[in-house]
């Protein structure tokens, strides 16, 4: 059996195009529902708080070693719910909001108490006066929370902070939560996806741009009811398996070859300019942050859909990792290396680090120092204002250096910068400084 040329193109154009609901749509009803790894279930509508502090046995890799993260998923299907955010002050603090479609379609901050209105698709009702209203592109959506932790010594407030945020259906007699409509069992492993995409398009439309270009899609039945793929036409179903691959293939072939390296950093800062359609409070509906070209945007999409909830505009936060040093060696903690920001950027704040590569865990060291950045006490910067960072496994030979010292891995390690609310001439013009062994 032959697949069916025309399908096979489809389908493999398909896949880019509904991979990245389908794969949010699972993460979070899995993360809902069954919990991921050794996080528990969160269930809808109600948060799920980190309270472990970052350190080297911390569940997840590449974890903020200066943050705590919350985390809601969230079912408007019953209706608006409210959103409780507590007043954060000078702590960095921001919410971002996450459709299925891997739209970040807001960012929400609170220097003082505020509350917002989540609003479902097609909800006209009337918002209260002391509501600050979000219109949710999707019924399914996912808020991560990003609160700043300085010090160990601060989790209490931080944990406060988490308490206070808080989520309640604005009619006290909503029914409760169902979370995504369940695919037909009866379908077979390997159409799936199809399967998924099917019902969720329809529970989950996108844009209407992107609902007329769905309908491209037509023949290979992701329109149809009931389900084509219970018993599918045999060449349909070959025609659907294959350009599956095929389609999963290229993104990953696009990604591999996606990042740019200067200096040995890598960095995406534009990784979700896919979103045209969908940009509320705290976003920036500006040319410079979206991708013009809408097939483009289709397939940044589904990259970015392959790493986990959390990602964020360039303009909120962008980071830049690193594995080899300006020579092209690879970092390991047989060496000593230095760098040095000269002058630091000109952001709200940033942060290098450590991570033992390739795991990506945070560095275990006797002094428990993971990260040091603009908020670090005691960090010494040169006359001129520069910070020269010292990055090597064992401490330095003089007193005087350890405030600038960043423990490395015994072995290979992999230093991440992040930027905090770059202006648009740090954007512009930083690039990392080089890595340089020095011994």
């Amino acid at each position: 059996m032959r697949a069916n040329d025309h399908r096979f193109g489809l389908a493999a154009e398909a896949y880019v195009f509904g991979y990245p609901l389908v794969s949010t749509v699972r993460l979070i009803d899995r993360y809902a529902t069954a919990g991921i790894g050794y996080a528990p279930e969160a269930g809808y509508n109600t948060f799920c708080h980190q309270r472990d502090l970052p350190g080297p046995r911390s569940l997840y890799v590449s974890v903020d070693a200066d943050l705590l993260t919350s985390i809601a998923l969230v079912d408007l299907s019953p209706g608006p719910m409210v959103l409780h955010v507590p007043g954060c002050g000078d702590r960095p603090f921001s919410v971002a909001c996450t459709d299925v479609w891997r739209d970040n379609f807001a960012y929400l901050s609170g220097e003082t108490d505020v509350s917002y209105l989540l609003v479902p698709p097609g909800w006209s009702g009337r918002t209260p006066p002391d509501l600050r209203r979000v219109e949710a592109p999707t019924r399914l959506i996912a808020l991560m929370a990003r609160i700043g932790l300085d010090d160990p010594q601060e989790s209490p407030a931080v944990y406060r902070l988490q308490d206070g945020l808080r989520l309640e259906p604005l009619d006290p007699d909503a029914r409760r939560a169902e979370g995504p409509p369940e695919r037909s069992k009866s379908v077979c492993d390997d159409l799936r996806f199809w399967e998924e995409l099917r019902i969720w398009l329809r529970a989950f439309p996108p844009a209407p741009t992107e609902a007329e270009y769905a309908r491209h899609f037509a023949s290979l039945g992701i329109f149809e009811d009931p389900s084509p793929y219970v018993d599918p036409d045999p060449s349909l179903a070959w025609s659907l398996r294959g350009g599956l691959r095929a389609g999963r293939d290229g993104v990953e072939q696009v990604a591999q070859a996606g990042r740019a390296l200067r200096d040995g950093w890598s960095t995406t800062p534009h990784a979700l300019d896919f979103n045209l359609d969908f940009l509320g409070p705290g976003t920036r509906d500006e040319p410079a942050w979206r991708v013009a070209d809408r097939e483009q945007a289709r397939l940044a999409r589904a990259m970015a859909a392959r790493a986990p909830i959390g990602m964020t505009h360039g303009y909120q936060a962008t980071c830049a990792t690193c594995l080899v040093d300006v020579d092209g060696r690879r970092l390991t903690g047989a060496h000593r290396y230095t760098m040095e920001l000269s002058p630091p950027p000109q952001v709200a704040a940033w942060s290098l680090t450590m991570y033992d590569a390739p795991d990506y865990y945070l560095v275990d060291n006797p002094q428990s120092r993971y990260w040091l950045g603009s908020r670090s006490p005691g960090l010494r910067p040169g006359r001129d204002g520069s910070v020269r960072i010292l990055l090597q496994c064992e401490p330095p030979a003089e007193d005087d250096e350890r405030a600038n010292w960043l423990p490395a891995a015994p072995g290979d390690f992999r230093p991440t910068l992040r930027l905090d609310h770059p202006t648009e001439e740090t954007l512009a013009a930083f690039t990392p400084p080089p890595i340089l062994r020095v011994g």
